[in-house]
């Protein structure tokens, strides 16, 4: 069973070199896997549609790991380098559009301005620039449920019980009943009275 790991020792590892984390005194078994780790990511990248059970497949083939370990290691790539699959979209748009301002300095350069014409509405398109930005929905502003306070214990909704003043009758001879029991305990509970220290002359 995959052992805890230390996000932030981690998140710092992760980015230094194989001389670096041998300055730090990395252990091997770390070592081992910040190289599997950094696989995984670059694997991640080269096919971002790639689903989770493909990355911890990719693992289990390329470092010999086991399902648990596989799925520990997809987890913590996630974590340290975020989910591929929720930044493949922001991704592409960023690829599109660095394509899209080679080509517009080529079409520049060329005097094609109906390209250039064209390649700005597809860059307007990839960006959506076009569309009006999300409405706000004040979700933070739902004001929260309101709770009133009542001493009616017919709100319970106890099966047996249709209205209050039958569950007050029940409460009230429950009431009853334990408080003699209570009384008749005390009266045979054995107890030893103890003198007040000041009452005793005793020094304290």
């Amino acid at each position: 069973m995959p052992l805890p790991v230390d996000i932030d020792q981690y998140s710092r590892y992760i980015v230094l070199t194989d001389e670096q984390l041998l300055e730090e005194h990395v252990g091997s078994h770390v070592l081992e896997r910040l190289h599997r780790l950094r696989g995984l990511y670059a694997y991640w990248l080269q096919f971002p549609d790639k689903f989770e059970r493909d990355i911890m497949q990719h693992d289990m083939a390329l470092f010999g790991v086991r399902r648990a370990q596989a799925y520990d290691d997809v987890r913590l790539v996630q974590v340290l380098l975020g989910n591929m699959q929720q930044a493949t979209r922001n991704f592409m748009r960023w690829k599109i559009n660095q394509d899209i301002e080679q080509d517009l300095k080529a079409a520049r350069r060329a005097g094609d301005w109906r390209s250039v014409a064209n390649l700005h509405k597809v860059r307007v398109l990839n960006n959506r620039t076009d569309k009006e930005d999300e409405p706000d929905n004040n979700y933070d502003r739902i004001p929260l449920f309101g709770v009133v306070m009542t001493s009616n214990p017919a709100v319970l909704k106890i099966p047996g019980y249709d209205n209050e003043a039958a569950l007050r009758k029940d409460i009230e001879s429950m009431n009853k009943r334990y408080s003699r029991e209570m009384e008749q305990q005390k009266e045979y509970t054995d107890y030893e009275e103890v003198e007040d220290d000041a009452a005793a002359g005793t020094d304290v």
